[in-house]
C-alpha cells in the first residue's frame, strides 16, 4: 500500500512541476486613448522591435495567425520594414524627417494599423517548494483485519511517505503593445503583459499572441 501511495504522491509533484512549468500571459495593465471604441482596420502590421530577425519573426509570425484565426487581416512586419536601414541623425535618433515618407509608403501598400510588441524586461528567479508527509493508516483491509479494531490500531503507528523539498527556476517576460493608426500617426491602446515561465521563444510567442488577440477583441479594440 505504501508503494501506490508513493506512485500516487510522486504522480502529483510531477503534475504539480509540470504546471509550474506551463508558460501563461497575464494582461496587466491597458490604456485606451479617450473617445476611441475600436476599429476595423484593412490591415495590420505586426512588428517586434529586435535586431534579431529570428526572434522578430517568431513573435510576429505567432501574433500574426492568432489574429488571422479571429477573422483579423494582419502581417508580419518582416519583409515590410527594415529597421536596420532607417535612417539616423549624427546623435544616432531616429531621423523624423523620414517619416512621412514611411507612412505613406505603408499606406499606400494598404496597411491603416500597426501593433507594435517591445521587451521591457525579463526577470529570472529560484524559489524553494518545501517537501510535505502524507501518511496512511498501517493497515487498509476488510474487516477483520488485524489492526483495524481499537486494540490492534492502539498499538501500531501510521504509515508515512515523505517527499523532499525542491528548487524551481523561473522566468518571467515583460512586455509592451501598442496600437497605432498608421495614417495619422496615432496611439489607440496600449498594454503591459507579463508571460510566466515560457518554456522556450516559441512558448513565449504563442501565449502572448493568444492573450493579446483575446483581448484586443473582446474589448472591442479591434472589430
Amino acid at each position: 500500500m505504501k508503494k501506490y501511495l508513493l506512485l500516487s504522491v510522486m504522480f502529483l509533484m510531477a503534475a504539480f512541476i509540470w504546471s509550474c512549468a506551463s508558460s501563461y500571459t497575464e494582461i496587466s495593465g491597458t490604456w485606451t486613448k479617450p473617445g476611441y471604441t475600436g476599429k476595423q482596420f484593412k490591415n495590420i502590421l505586426v512588428v517586434a522591435l529586435s535586431n534579431d530577425i529570428i526572434k522578430r519573426n517568431i513573435v510576429e509570425t505567432a501574433v500574426v495567425n492568432e489574429l488571422t484565426n479571429l477573422k483579423v487581416k494582419c502581417t508580419a512586419s518582416e519583409n515590410i520594414v527594415d529597421f536596420s536601414k532607417i535612417e539616423k541623425d549624427k546623435d544616432g535618433k531616429v531621423d523624423t524627417t523620414k517619416r512621412d515618407e514611411i507612412i505613406k509608403k505603408l499606406t499606400d501598400a494598404g496597411y491603416d494599423g500597426a501593433i507594435v510588441l517591445s521587451l521591457l524586461d525579463v526577470k529570472e528567479q529560484t524559489n524553494y517548494v518545501p517537501g510535505q508527509t502524507y501518511y496512511q493508516p498501517s493497515y487498509f483491509g476488510g474487516y477483520g483485519g488485524y489492526y483495524r479494531g481499537f486494540y490492534g490500531y492502539s498499538y501500531n503507528t501510521f504509515g508515512v511517505v515523505s517527499t523532499p523539498g525542491y528548487y524551481v527556476e523561473t522566468k518571467n517576460v515583460f512586455m509592451e503593445t501598442r496600437l497605432f493608426d498608421i495614417k495619422n500617426d496615432d496611439m489607440l491602446w496600449a498594454t503591459k503583459s507579463e508571460t510566466l515561465n515560457p518554456s522556450s521563444l516559441k512558448d513565449f510567442s504563442r501565449t502572448l499572441a493568444v492573450a493579446l488577440a483575446n483581448t484586443l477583441i473582446k474589448d472591442n479594440i479591434i472589430k
